[in-house]
Formats: C-alpha cells, sequence, structure tokens
C-alpha cells in the first residue's frame, strides 16, 4: 500500500475535520481568484479607457512630453499627412492597425464675451471620424460602451467643451445642461437681455487677421472665442461653434477640456497658411502586438526627415502602471493572507492527526516503517486536502464568475470616467492564475504539514506505544 492510499485513508476516516479544512482551503482559493478576476477586468477597463483616449502608440517629436506645450511650433510634425499614409500603407504594419490619426494638442484662452466671462482651456484637434472608431476600441470584447462624440467633418467650425468649462463660460441655458450651475452677476456687469456684448475690437481685429473676416457669429448660434499663442509668440483668435457639453471623468480636465475638429485647431495654433499636428496617435487591433509595432514605426520614423519618437501609451500615461501597480499590491496581499491561513489550516488539521494516532505511529515504526515514511505520509495528507480544497474553491470559482456575477448585468463607474462600465470576474482568460493558485496553495498546504510530520517521525516507538 503506498503512501498516498494510506493518506487518502486517513483523510477520509477524519471526515469532519478534513472537510472544515478543506472548507477553509476552497475560501481561500475563492477568495483569491474571485479578486484576481475582478482586478483582470479592472486592468482590461483600465487599459481600454486609456488605449481609447491615447491610442496604443504615438509619434510624437523628440521631447514633445517635456516641452512641446511651450513651443507648439518647434515641437510639431510638419509633414505629418505623408508620414500617416506611409504608416497605413506599410506591409508589416498594416495588418496591425486600427486606427491611424493625427492629432494637435492646444491651450490657450476661451471666451464668451457676449456674458463677459472666459477661462482658460486645453483642447486637441482631431479628425472627428477617425476618433469616433478609436473610442469604439474593445480589443479584449469586455462589452464597454463605446465613447461618442458629436464632432463631424460637416461641421468645421464646430466643437465640444467640458460640462465645467460650459458652466463657466455662462453657457448653461444656451446648451440647456441640467443640473448646471449659473453665476449670479452684477447688474453692470451683465449684458442688456436680447442684446449681446460686442466682441472686444483687438480680439475682433486679431480674428480678421488670421480668419480673413471678422468674427461674426450665426444668429441663434452657441458660440465661443478660441485664443491661442502661435509658434512666433503672436495671438490667434478663431471663432467656435458648441455644439455639446461632454462631462469629462476627472474635475479639472472637464472644467478646461475643448475638442474641435483639427483644420480649425491648425488655423488657431499656426494661422492660415500652415499645417502641422503634435502627434500622430497609431492604435492597433490587440495590445499584443503593441512590441513588434513599435520597433517597425521607429524604423519608419527615422527617416521621416525629422526627429521624431515612438512612444508608448503607457509612456503618455504614467498613471496607468501606477493605478496597475495599486490594483497588483492589494491582489498580492490577499494571496498572502489566504496562504497564512491556509498555513494555519492545514497545521492544525495534521497537528491534531498526528496527537490522535502517537500509537498507531508506534505500530508501524515497529512493524519497520522508517522515520521518512512516517513523515511522508502526514505530509501527503496535507498534500491531499490541499488539492481538495484549492481544486474545489477553483470550480466553485469559476461558478460564480461565469453563471452568476458576469451575467448579472452590474456595473459601476471607476474613478476618472463619466459613464458606467460592466462589473465583471474574468478568470478564463488568464489560466495561469488559476494554476498559480491552486498549485501555490497545494504547495503551502504540503509545507504546512512539514513540522507536524517531522514531530511524528521523532516519536521513539516505546513512547509512542506507551500512549496507545
Amino acid at each position: 500500500m503506498n503512501t498516498l492510499e494510506i493518506a487518502w485513508r486517513n483523510v477520509r476516516r477524519n471526515g469532519r475535520r478534513s472537510l472544515l479544512t478543506a472548507l477553509a482551503l476552497a475560501v481561500g482559493t475563492l477568495a483569491i481568484l474571485m479578486f484576481g478576476g475582478y482586478v483582470n477586468d479592472n486592468v482590461q477597463g483600465l487599459q481600454t479607457a486609456t488605449v481609447r483616449t491615447y491610442g496604443h502608440l504615438q509619434v510624437v517629436p523628440k521631447d514633445f512630453l517635456d516641452f512641446g506645450r511651450g513651443n507648439p511650433g518647434r515641437f510639431s510634425i510638419k509633414a505629418y499627412e505623408a508620414l500617416v499614409e506611409r504608416i497605413r500603407a506599410d506591409a508589416v504594419l498594416s495588418p496591425m492597425l486600427a486606427v491611424v490619426t493625427p492629432v494637435l494638442e492646444v491651450e490657450g484662452m476661451a471666451g464668451n464675451f457676449a456674458s463677459g466671462v472666459s477661462s482658460n482651456f486645453v483642447g486637441e484637434g482631431v479628425v472627428p471620424e477617425e476618433r469616433r472608431r478609436q473610442l469604439s476600441w474593445d480589443g479584449f470584447d469586455i462589452g464597454i460602451p463605446p465613447g461618442q462624440t458629436v464632432l463631424s467633418s460637416d461641421m468645421p467650425a464646430a466643437g465640444v467643451v467640458g460640462l465645467r468649462m460650459a458652466q463657466l463660460l455662462s453657457l448653461c441655458d444656451a446648451l440647456q445642461i441640467s443640473n448646471c450651475r449659473r453665476l449670479q452677476l452684477d447688474d453692470a456687469a451683465v449684458a442688456p437681455q436680447g442684446a449681446p456684448q460686442a466682441l472686444p475690437a483687438d480680439i475682433a481685429a486679431l480674428a480678421a487677421g488670421t480668419q480673413g473676416q471678422a468674427v461674426a457669429a450665426p444668429a441663434g448660434a452657441v458660440s465661443i472665442e478660441l485664443l491661442a499663442s502661435s509658434p512666433g509668440g503672436m495671438p490667434n483668435v478663431v471663432r467656435m461653434d458648441v455644439l455639446k457639453a461632454e462631462r469629462q471623468g476627472i474635475r479639472q480636465i472637464d472644467s478646461m477640456y475643448v475638442a474641435l475638429p483639427l483644420p480649425l485647431a491648425q488655423r488657431l495654433v499656426f494661422g492660415p497658411e500652415r499645417r502641422a499636428v503634435s502627434s500622430i496617435v497609431v492604435q492597433l487591433r490587440q495590445t499584443a502586438q503593441i512590441d513588434a509595432a513599435q520597433a517597425r514605426l521607429e524604423e519608419i520614423v527615422r527617416t521621416a526627415g525629422q526627429s521624431l519618437e515612438v512612444l508608448t501609451f503607457r509612456d503618455v500615461s504614467p498613471v496607468y502602471d501606477q493605478i496597475v501597480a495599486t490594483y497588483t499590491t492589494i491582489f498580492q496581499f490577499i494571496a498572502w493572507l489566504m496562504a497564512a491561513i491556509t498555513l494555519f489550516s492545514i497545521t492544525n488539521a495534521v497537528n491534531m492527526a498526528v496527537s490522535e494516532r502517537t500509537g498507531e505511529i508506534g505500530t508501524l515504526r515497529s512493524l519497520g516503517f522508517q522515520r521518512s515514511t512516517i513523515g511522508r505520509i502526514f505530509i501527503s495528507e496535507g498534500a491531499v486536502l490541499g488539492v481538495l480544497g484549492t481544486l474545489g474553491g477553483a470550480l466553485l470559482a469559476l461558478v460564480l464568475a461565469e453563471g452568476v456575477i458576469n451575467l448579472a448585468g452590474l456595473s459601476w463607474t471607476p474613478p476618472g470616467r463619466s459613464s458606467a462600465i460592466p462589473i465583471r470576474v474574468d478568470i478564463l482568460s488568464s489560466p495561469s492564475l488559476v494554476l498559480f493558485t491552486v498549485l501555490g496553495l497545494s504547495a503551502v498546504a504540503c509545507l504546512s504539514a512539514l513540522w507536524p510530520a517531522s514531530k511524528a517521525a521523532r516519536l521513539e516507538i516505546t513512547d509512542a506505544l506507551r500512549q496507545a
């Protein structure tokens, strides 16, 4: 009769205690896998949101992240159209690509001079149709609703603002925004009703110089004026019709956000004679392709005739790795906690078995069983309990995740987002999580049995038989 068979019989003989010990292991396994699956889904959701915003890769002028905003003339991609077409047509990159689109970052002053208010803004000029495809990326098929934008190439002078930006610019009534606070101004500061305040003459003159005509809002249009510094340090002004106020997930961004069509942003930054962009955003079909795509992009930009570099979404948004590290730390803490519970559960169960079977140990030793054999029997009991408990917990976790939680239609709004996403526990996409949890806790169970097994093996035959 082998050691494992003896261990199995002993586990069955003390069925109630073995069941309670296995249940403790199952609960530990369940906790690790459920939280691990939840973390896995949250990381996928975070990556989806990040990639929708920044793409997987960005081609930018060298040192753009450090100095680009302060000098858009120097840190911009001039012949970007040819580079975009070259990336799209590349035989290596083409099968990987989902979206390749130019983006121009811009910042300055936004004013609603009809109401006598203004505010700083930070915005981006985009190609509307390409941005719409970018906001629909779902490389993990987790069902996050695609982002929406009302920007359209058919309305080249129309853009969107953040909800709090609209509030700061007194656009609540004009845009029919609910739950929007209105600033109560002194009577002297409010333009007479029905008679909009005229655009200041100096700003009107700047706008006439950059647009070729004086700025005049169409009748009934909801418009604001945007002012930004040109590469030469001179101010440029454009009028933008506001289509909608879109809530942003972060308060500071919501109070400064402006999105507008790329040609209008280029006119605001560079004037009517020049076309350039801050970056070329590259979104891939799958994140797993990022290393190969980055290597090929770096080969392409080296021959682009301009000092460019290729950044990943982790470089552009370092908070992504910080959030993932936070999730990882919490998961590791819970895993170690469950390992400690496993350690004490198995140690207690095997130690009780040793105490109850002292006479039996003496009998086995008197029949010629070696000390090492006695130790292996009790270690095997710990292993059997560990495997049974962890496999049961893993099976229960899969049933709860796939058969209950993922079908319940639950949702929540994570920090930094303005819309809800599904709550899921994704265990199946990470087989290594299940494997390492089962093997890890089973190994802990074996280690937990070492001390009581060693205690049993060291018993002298006469002492053990005396207690029989």
